[in-house]
């Protein structure tokens, strides 16, 4: 018996396939991401606001995998949503799947080494994927040579039928000219008898006549002779005229159906548009509904085989006129249709190509938790409906077992193997999960094998597993544990079980580990770093401890157009454009990069002043509001003074204008020489970038006079023989916390000017200076 939850057999090519890039248009606030690369170390993190449209992305590309879309998602002008995916793939691999493509698309395929789909919706929300890029403009130009083949035989099939058209119209007018003419014949009524009778043949003979007036019977007999041969001219173009009524007949049909199409896709409008915007329930059960959906897709079926057709008459009707007969005419379409067309279109090749996509899903929180207990039976007939199926399923992936584990004939080997499961497992967990119950006690993740009772009927005697995460102190069930214990065991499992199987996969993951501490959060980087040689992750996050700021290729920012208003449209900033995102996108990065307070931070509009932490940040924002200081400066706080060179290189990167303020002390002294020697080293603007303070100011806190710093910051009346800076170190105080209650005092206007004495104001004044020096 294969168990369920085995390894499964994936073909080798489906993991040929990587994605790359996206571009997602029409698709709630995104009308065009425009092309989007993917971090090619295959973790990708969406950093903004709420209602940026960081879940839209993630929501865009988990339908364009599973095609099924709401009215919800539509935009306020209700155009169709479309979410194009660029994927690598080894060149000449597409080749290899493409049989019969013909000898130019062969070339074209054996040479690429990326392919894009695109999947697009239709007004029934129903949807249709096709192959674009390069591929796609191969098979329009063919499409487009087949349209203007069709065009220029259609152009000569107008004339031929109009010149028909002439024929037909001259021969009437030579059957009311011969009527005339017969008018005016004496005794022209054939039941007359008499000698003129004799003289005369039949009237409704084409033959020459004879009569009594010349002029008229030589005219009738020119008329005669030009309508027997109008006459013959007709019947040779007889084929001709009955394929032109077929062509009519066929494009009359088609623009039938094209108008009731339309017609149905304006009904269909109205519907979205009530169910979007005016709140209206969806309800499945309206036959109304329904027969306006059949009727569209069948309409639309329709509209595409009769077009077909068209297209394969006028083909058809080309050959007729040169001359071929209906047989040789219709063995010579099927000939100028496969010199024009492939056997393939984009949306043939898009269908086939989509067969060995990667496999896109998004992870569920708490949608894979251990059950306490789960019975054996449901796990090896796979009822995906009993509570806990999907965890056990992916519990005992991880620990790769198969249902012949638990044929062990001998209890006591069984659970010998169980226990050593169990501790390979914790082994395992613990590498990725390092938060503690107290100091030392880590928790440990435990299953066994037992058997129902007699106490529970029917059940009794078959075989359960149960699960227990346990520690030193308590053996607790899994649904007696945190709720961010739980969560986190959840999404670790899910996404071992995931990239144990031999399938690549997009896994699409929306604000992991909210619940979870900042160092728990942590360690979700640490499982994604496991498992990102097999599972491609893309996460959204507005959390700084999921952002690795030495990684920033893996960014992309995400913001509206206009900042104050949620009808604004989404755009994408790549990581060289990170600079063009508002403070508060970034401020995941900025909360890295040590910047504490939201709305400002790196800004392409001002001088941005590098400063060694928050401390420094808050200080030196004081002196700028007390002192009045206006010219365009943005204080950057680094974490520490040894994160400075990385944030200039992040900053350099984006093309910002900065400078770094050093003080005097042994690490800022190192930093100095450090950023002279590789960040600065090449630097020919003639500008000093590295700003030191006066030898006296060891740290921002000694711009005070330490009377000030007393007054103001310590709020005590302690003596201090020491510097300011000094002080603080020794006594081991929270700058950040003393500097931004500082700061919180001198904008509310608690703390003036006015109130330092003039030590302090001559350093601030000496600051200003330094400040207005740059430009």
């Amino acid at each position: 018996m294969t168990f369920l939850f085995s390894v499964l057999k994936y073909s080798f090519f489906r993991s040929m396939m990587k994605l790359i890039a996206f571009r997602i248009r029409n698709f709630r606030s995104i009308v065009d991401t425009g092309w989007q690369s993917l971090s090619p170390d295959n973790i990708t993190c969406l950093i903004g606001q709420n209602e940026s449209g960081k879940t839209s992305i993630l929501e865009a590309l988990r339908v364009f995998y599973n095609e099924t879309i709401s009215e919800d998602v539509l935009r306020s002008d209700l155009s169709m949503p479309d979410v194009s995916c660029r994927f690598s793939v080894p060149e000449g691999w597409l080749l290899k799947i493409t049989d019969n493509g013909g000898t130019e698309l062969k070339e074209l395929l054996s040479g690429l080494s990326h392919i894009e789909l695109t999947r697009s919706w239709l007004p029934d929300l129903s949807s249709i994927i096709k192959v674009s890029g390069s591929v796609s403009q191969y098979l329009d130009s063919l499409e487009d040579a087949w349209r203007i083949y069709l065009g220029d035989v259609t152009v000569k099939m107008e004339e031929e039928l109009s010149n028909i058209s002439s024929l037909e119209m001259a021969l009437e007018n030579l059957k009311a000219k011969e009527s005339q003419l017969r008018d005016q014949l004496p005794n022209h009524d054939p039941k007359k008898k008499g000698i003129k009778g004799i003289f005369m043949k039949n009237q409704t003979e084409d033959v020459p006549l004879i009569a009594e007036d010349p002029a008229v019977i030589v005219e009738l007999n020119e008329v005669l002779k030009q309508k027997d041969k109008l006459s013959k001219e007709l019947l040779s173009r007889q084929i001709m005229k009955k394929t032109g009524e077929g062509w009519r007949n066929l494009l009359d049909k088609c623009n039938a159906l094209e108008s009731h199409l339309s017609e149905l896709s304006q009904k269909l409008e109205e519907r979205h548009q009530q169910m979007a915007f005016l709140m209206r329930p969806n309800d499945e059960d309206d036959l109304a509904w329904k027969n306006v959906l059949n009727d569209y897709r069948i309409t639309r079926r329709d509209r595409d085989i009769t077009k077909a057709e068209l297209d394969r008459h006028i083909a058809y009707t080309g050959y007729i006129m040169d001359g071929c007969n209906e047989k040789e005419a219709n063995t010579k379409v099927n000939d100028i249709i496969q010199s024009y067309k492939s056997q393939y279109n984009s949306e043939i090749l898009g269908r086939k190509y989509f067969e060995y996509c990667p496999v896109f899903e998004v992870f569920e929180d708490f949608g894979s938790l251990l059950p306490n207990r789960i019975d054996l039976d449901d796990i090896i007939s796979g009822n995906e409906n009993v509570e806990g199926y999907k965890a056990a399923r992916n519990f005992l992936s991880i620990a790769q077992l198969d249902y012949s584990f638990f044929q062990q004939p001998s209890s006591r080997i069984l659970k010998q193997k169980i226990e050593n499961l169990n501790y390979t497992l914790t082994t395992n967990f613990q590498d990725f999960w390092q938060q503690s119950i107290g100091r030392n006690n880590k928790i440990h993740i435990q299953f066994e094998l037992d058997h129902y009772n007699a106490s529970f009927g029917d059940k009794a005697g078959k075989p359960y597993l149960e699960f227990w995460i346990k520690d030193d102190g308590e053996r607790l069930y899994p649904k007696q544990r945190s709720r961010g214990v739980r969560w986190f065991l959840s999404f670790y499992m899910e996404l071992k079980a995931s990239a144990n199987i031999n399938k690549r996969m997009v896994l699409l993951i929306d604000e992991p580990g909210v619940s979870l501490h900042a160092r728990a959060q942590e360690d979700v980087l640490k499982v994604f770093e496991d498992i990102k040689d097999k599972i491609q992750v893309i996460y959204t996050t507005h959390s700084p401890h999921l952002v690795e700021i030495n990684k920033l290729h893996r960014i992309l920012a995400v913001q509206r157009d206009d900042l104050d208003s949620l009808r604004s449209t989404t755009r994408i900033l790549d990581p060289l454009r990170l600079s063009a995102a508002s403070p508060d996108t970034l401020t995941p990065l900025q909360s890295i990069l040590g910047n504490p307070v939201a709305g400002e931070g790196f800004s392409s509009n001002k001088f941005n002043l590098i400063v060694n932490d928050t401390g420094s940040y808050y200080m030196l924002n004081a002196i700028i509001h007390l002192t009045g200081f206006t010219n365009r400066i943005s204080v950057i706080p680094s974490t520490n003074v040894s994160s400075i060179p990385l944030l200039c290189n992040v900053l350099m990167g984006w093309g910002l204008e900065f400078a770094v303020l050093l003080f005097e002390n042994d690490k800022e002294n190192q930093v100095a020489g450090l950023l002279k020697d590789t960040i600065f080293k090449t630097d020919n603007s003639g500008r000093d970038l590295i700003v030191r303070m006066p030898e006296s100011l060891y740290n921002a806190e000694d711009l005070l006079s330490t009377l000030d710093f007393k007054n103001h910051i310590l709020k005590t009346r302690e003596g201090i023989t020491v510097a300011n800076s000094e002080y603080v170190r020794d006594k081991k105080l929270s700058r950040g916390f003393l500097f931004s209650r500082f700061l919180t005092e001198v904008t509310s206007g608690g703390i003036k000017i006015t109130d330092f004495d003039e030590e302090s104001q001559e350093n601030f004044r000496q600051l200003i200076d330094v400040l207005k020096a740059m430009k």
